[in-house]
């Protein structure tokens, strides 16, 4: 079985290539792409699979990203942050005149007989006091409640970001190469009923242990129980989402 080392330091951003690489070489295959090329799709969708199965079923506090979409005046709705879809949304703030405000999600029929969105000359007010999501003819899309009557409005999104794509061999991983290696390397010599799977499958699950601790300890404290969101002093006091 051929073996490769690795350092200590958890390595992101590792192109597909390279993994296919580290994967021929941790099953014992050989490196000439002529030779394998039969299989090279099969390890390709592997690598990616087995990212995605690690994505959804652990946090990662680095995928943790904070976007914001700019009210306009007049304009009802809005498009999603790219790499940060509907699902993945965990908490949403409304900035107005520097302030912070937790934003409610639910728009009833019942709030467009206080501002009439859908009349011919749609009402505005500000602040926004809800947001939603709406199906606008071919896409999903962000609609805010009531119309803005002022450019001075923000909406703070945090949440889970987005795995890229992992298909091309320039396309970089987004979680830890080694992780992903060893665990789709269990895979393959599992299939081959080799006797080694087992061993890569331990060093996988170790590796696993060890970037999950190590990133529990990179994340500070979140303390949210600060009296709610209105009125924070933003001098004195800072959130951080992670």
């Amino acid at each position: 079985m051929w073996l490769i080392l690795w350092g200590n330091i958890m390595a992101r951003k590792t192109q597909l290539l390279a993994l296919v690489a580290q994967v021929r070489a941790e099953t014992g295959r050989t490196q000439n792409v002529a030779v394998g090329v039969d299989e090279l799709d099969n390890i390709k969708y592997l690598l990616s699979r087995v990212q995605e199965q690690l994505y959804d079923d652990y946090d990662w506090p680095f995928m943790n990203v904070q976007r914001t979409v700019a009210l306009a005046n007049g304009q009802r709705y809005y498009d999603f942050p790219t790499d940060l879809p509907l699902d993945n949304i965990t908490d949403v703030a409304l900035n107005y005149n520097d302030v912070y405000q937790k934003i409610e999600r639910g728009i009833q029929p019942r709030d467009y007989s206080v501002f009439d969105s859908n009349a011919s000359t749609p009402e505005k007010s500000s602040p926004v006091l809800k947001w939603d999501v709406r199906e606008t003819g071919t896409t999903e899309q962000i609609e805010v409640w009531p119309i803005p009557n002022d450019n001075i409005q923000t909406l703070y999104f945090w949440g889970k970001k987005s795995l890229a794509n992992l298909i091309q061999e320039s396309d970089t991983a987004d979680l830890d190469d080694r992780l992903i290696v060893l665990y789709a390397a269990a895979q393959m010599l599992a299939r081959q009923k080799s006797l080694d799977a087992q061993a890569v499958l331990e060093q996988a699950n170790k590796r696993l242990a060890t970037l999950r601790r190590n990133t529990r300890k990179a994340s500070p404290t979140i303390q949210m129980g600060l009296g709610g969101w209105r009125n924070i002093d933003r001098h004195k006091v800072k959130i951080v989402i992670s």
